[in-house]
């Protein structure tokens, strides 16, 4: 690879163009990725659409400039090898260096998070341990490598590991004599603080990336994309104004950028902020029919959360339940936050007081995440005890007060609210309600208030068919059954045992998918 040599790189390309050998042209491209990247796109675009597609998928660091891998490698169902040790061993640092890179990328693009995190620790361990003449330079492609490495880690959700990697990029982004380095990076970081909720930061790398050189033909993409996913996510968690055009702005479903989820994490926040659940669930069901979120990934954890937070919104807390169990260990944090919000609408407390405690005790929470949490906490001690203390509704006081929290307080029910406005100074009172005053919160449902003996009736009712053998089970007469029967319809508004079941999918947690006796 010539780091520097755009002129030679140009000729060496077109002479293999030329010759029409794929291989040669292939290799070529490689030897001048750099240079082409930079200064000659449309050639390198052009070269590489001239190829077979198994010659680019041998050398993965063409799908970068692949056109047709937006599309393809979401829907094709080629592998890719690991690099083999004899291989490794006969390229150059820099050639290796654009392997592993290349091997990364596809990953990420083919939603391998788990490869390509691989990848992703193994080349910042080899940037560090292994020198690299292309790496010394000003106009060498380091920073690039940091900027892929934290975006992949980003990608995975890992926002904290992501942040100190395009740190790095972003410092050798300003020596680069590549105008626009500074810029993607720059948006990646907004990216990266926006998810964690640190909207200050996230503003102030969303200005500095705006205030630098517009996006190269190379970068154009993946710029704008994460700008505007930034922006989107700053947005949403604000609920401004112009919220709605934002999101119009965000890249379509079927985009295989690395910044998809956050797009779909944007748009799903926006709809369940203005109570449109429905609308939520269809975005979900859009984005995956083109992409298969891996269990453990980041794009599960997103499409999880939101379907959970979208059937919890509509009421439907037995089918909210189930994603739950199907998703298993493999709950990411949104999803884990999301649990709580469905144990608390559905009076399952100490579910909601374990999900809490595990969540207080996760460092990897960013400002965001642990003011939910500590939200979601306040509103556990006022469904609890129908009040709060006088400190915990100071703190809920003082983030209701802020902006960057509105669409937090958004889903919270209107009792929280009016219990803080009891407790805390008028003036603080005052704060949170100019902040949050045109926000409609959520609505508990009245609940029955079920007796320990009609809750035993409606848990058995669910595993046994006739009256008789629930009757035996409980070791009761029958004649006691049928009347506590009577009272159960009565309280929940029916008049079958099938819709006492459905409704106890609802009610209780431990009735999550009930058999319906024949």
């Amino acid at each position: 690879m010539n780091p520097n040599d755009a002129i030679a790189a140009k000729v060496e390309v077109e002479r293999a163009l030329s010759t029409g050998n794929h291989e040669l042209i292939a290799r070529s491209i490689l030897f001048h990725c750099w240079p082409l990247f930079n200064t000659d796109w449309d050639l390198m675009r052009a070269a590489v659409s001239a190829l077979p597609r198994d010659v680019i998928e041998e050398h993965p660091v063409l799908l970068i400039t692949d056109p047709m891998s937006y599309t393809s490698s979401r829907i094709a169902t080629w592998s890719l090898p690991a690099i083999h040790p004899d291989t490794a061993r006969a390229l150059s640092p820099d050639q290796l260096d654009l392997l592993i890179l290349g091997h990364m990328i596809a990953h990420r693009m083919k939603g391998n998070e788990s490869q390509a995190l691989d990848y992703a620790r193994q080349f910042a361990h080899r940037i560090i341990e292994t020198r690299a003449c292309s790496r010394d330079r000003t106009d060498g492609p380091l920073w690039f490598y940091h900027l892929q490495i934290g975006s992949t880690f980003l990608s995975a959700g890992d926002t904290a590991r992501a942040l100190l990697e395009l740190s790095s990029a972003t410092q050798l982004a300003r020596l680069s004599i590549q105008d626009d380095a500074v810029r993607l990076t720059l948006s990646r970081t907004a990216l990266a603080h926006a998810v964690r909720g640190s909207l200050d930061n996230a503003d102030s790398a969303l200005a500095d990336a705006f205030m630098q050189a517009p996006p190269s033909p190379a970068h154009v993409r993946s710029s704008t994309a994460t700008l505007v996913a930034a922006s989107a996510l700053i947005s949403a968690d604000r609920m401004t104004a112009d919220l709605d055009e934002k999101i119009s702005a965000l890249e379509p479903y079927d985009s295989i950028e690395v910044t998809w989820p956050f797009a779909l994490l944007a748009r799903t926040r926006a709809l369940l902020a203005h109570d449109h659940p429905h609308e939520a669930l269809e975005a979900l069901q859009l984005a995956s029919q083109t992409h298969a979120a891996r269990p453990g990934s980041f794009a599960s954890d997103v499409m999880t959360s939101a379907a959970v937070e979208a059937l919890t919104a509509a009421e439907e807390f037995g089918s909210a339940r189930k994603i739950l169990a199907q998703d298993g260990a493999h709950q990411g944090l949104f999803t884990q936050l999301t649990a709580v919000r469905l144990a608390l609408h559905t009076d399952d407390f100490g579910s909601a007081a374990n999900g809490i405690r595990i969540l207080s005790n996760d460092p990897t929470l960013g400002l965001g995440q642990r003011v939910e949490c500590a939200l979601l906490a306040a509103w556990l001690q006022c469904a609890r005890a129908g009040d709060l203390d006088e400190y915990t509704a100071a703190k809920v006081a003082r983030w209701g007060a802020n902006p960057d929290h509105r669409r937090l307080f958004a889903s919270v029910p209107s009792v929280l609210i009016e219990r803080v406005t009891a407790r805390v100074p008028a003036q603080s009172s005052e704060s949170m309600t100019a902040n949050i005053s045109d926000l409609q919160h959520v609505l508990l449902r009245s609940r029955p208030q079920l007796t320990g003996r009609e809750k035993r009736v409606l848990e058995a009712i669910t595993t046994h068919g006739t009256t008789a053998a629930i009757a035996r089970a409980l070791h009761v007469s029958p004649n006691t059954i049928k009347s506590q029967l009577r009272s159960l319809y009565r309280k929940l508004g029916c008049s079958t045992r099938q819709e006492a079941i459905r409704i106890a999918a609802d009610l209780l947690p431990s009735i999550a998918n009930p058999a319906v006796p024949s």
